[in-house]
């Protein structure tokens, strides 16, 4: 396993585990949507930290073909999401169009992560 892989690893299992505990605070204290919000966060999280997997088993030991492959999920995948949004909009749907912005930016933090982890060494 690479560094990069286990900085990204690393990153995905803090990000998680930071949302879990937030979405646990929040619900104790009676802020269900804010609960409810990390929990989006978390999703986005746990579905990212899965295709890096795939890309692993797909990859093998190729670190670039892994980030490539990993990048060009990581914008297909928001499509639907941007779409959704957009779609929201039009209608005046407050509430979805905050949904499908904390998924966007969360995937825009991960991107940035993933840039930032394999731009050390490749």
């Amino acid at each position: 396993m690479s560094e990069q892989q286990r900085k990204f690893e690393l990153y995905f299992e803090e990000r998680i585990a930071s949302c879990k505990q937030r979405s646990k605070l929040f619900a104790a204290d009676e802020r269900k949507d804010e609960s409810n919000f990390e929990k989006i966060r978390e999703n986005v999280y746990e579905i990212f930290k899965t295709i890096f997997s795939a890309a692993d088993r797909d990859c093998g030991k190729d670190d670039l073909a892994k980030k490539q492959f990993f990048l060009q999920k990581a914008e297909q995948i928001p499509m639907n999401w941007r779409a959704s949004y957009e779609k929201a909009k039009q209608n005046g749907d407050a509430a979805k169009m905050h949904i499908e912005s904390i998924k966007l930016d969360t995937i825009r933090e991960i991107k940035d992560m993933c840039m930032q982890i394999w731009e050390e060494t490749i």
